[in-house]
C-alpha cells in the first residue's frame, strides 16, 4: 500500500466527492451531525476498536481448535489487502478532511487527526523524495476503497461459528463502518467499494473449497456408480 501510494497521479477525490453528491450524499452535513458528544464518542471507539479485534479474533479460532477457520481468516485478510492496494494504486486519494477542509470546531468531538493522520506521509510519498519505511512507525495510507469497511467484514465473517461473538463484532463494526466517514475520514463511495471489496475477498477465498467440494462430490458419485455396476 505504501507503494501504491507513491504515484504522481491526480488525486481523485473530486470525482469520490462528486459521486457522493450525485448519490445524495452530503459529507460535512453528516460529519456536523454526528459531530454530538455522545454519538462521537461511540464512533470514536468503534472505528479503533478493529485494530484489537483481528488478532483477538485470531486468537479466540486458535483457542477453540478452529485452525481451518483461523487459515480462512488470514487468507481473507491477504486477499483484501492485495485488491485493495490495487483499487487505491488507480484512484489514489486524500481522503474527505483534506478535501473539504473543515474547521476544527466542526468535528471537535472526533480526534484531533481525525482522517489525516495519514496525510503527511501520503504526501511524502507522492512527493518522489527519498522515504524512509520505519514498519514500527507504519500507518494506514488507504482512502479509495475503505480498507477499514473491508476488515470489518471480514472479521465478522471470520467469527460466524462463535454465535455470541459474532453477535457483538456485527454490532461494533456496523457502527465502525458508520465512524470511517467522521472519524476516518472516508468518502461514501469509499465505504461501497469497501463493501465490494469485502465480499469478493471472501468469495475468492472460499472457491476453492467450494470447487474442490463439488469436485469431491463428483469422485464419489463415481465410486458409487461403480459400485453399482
Amino acid at each position: 500500500m505504501y507503494l501504491a501510494s507513491a504515484t504522481s497521479r491526480p488525486l481523485a477525490d473530486p470525482v469520490l466527492a462528486s459521486i457522493d453528491s450525485a448519490l445524495g450524499f452530503d459529507w460535512q452535513w453528516f460529519l456536523a451531525t454526528t459531530n454530538k458528544p455522545i454519538t462521537a464518542s461511540v464512533l470514536v471507539f468503534a472505528y479503533h476498536a478493529l485494530a484489537f479485534q483481528m488478532p483477538f479474533v485470531l486468537l479466540i479460532l486458535a483457542v477453540t481448535n478452529q485452525g481451518e477457520r483461523a487459515l480462512e481468516f488470514v487468507a481473507l485478510l491477504a486477499v483484501a489487502s492485495v485488491f485493495t492496494g490495487a483499487m487505491m494504486a488507480l484512484a489514489p486519494a486524500e481522503g474527505a478532511y483534506a478535501y473539504f477542509k473543515p474547521a476544527p470546531g466542526q468535528f471537535s468531538n472526533f480526534t484531533t487527526d481525525a482522517g489525516m493522520w495519514h496525510h503527511q506521509v501520503l504526501m511524502a510519498l507522492r512527493s518522489g523524495e527519498p522515504f524512509d519505511l520505519i514498519m514500527a512507525k507504519g500507518t494506514g495510507l488507504v482512502t479509495f476503497p475503505s480498507f477499514h469497511t473491508a476488515l470489518g467484514l471480514a472479521v465478522v465473517y471470520a467469527a460466524r461459528t462463535i454465535r455470541p461473538l459474532f453477535i457483538v463484532l456485527a454490532t461494533v463494526n456496523a457502527a465502525m463502518i458508520v465512524a470511517t466517514l467522521p472519524e476516518g475520514g472516508h468518502h461514501l463511495i469509499d465505504i461501497i467499494a469497501g463493501v465490494v471489496i469485502g465480499i469478493f475477498s471472501i468469495i475468492a477465498v472460499k472457491m476453492p473449497s467450494y470447487v474442490r467440494g463439488k469436485a469431491d462430490g463428483v469422485a464419489r458419485s463415481a465410486v458409487g456408480s461403480d459400485a453399482d455396476h
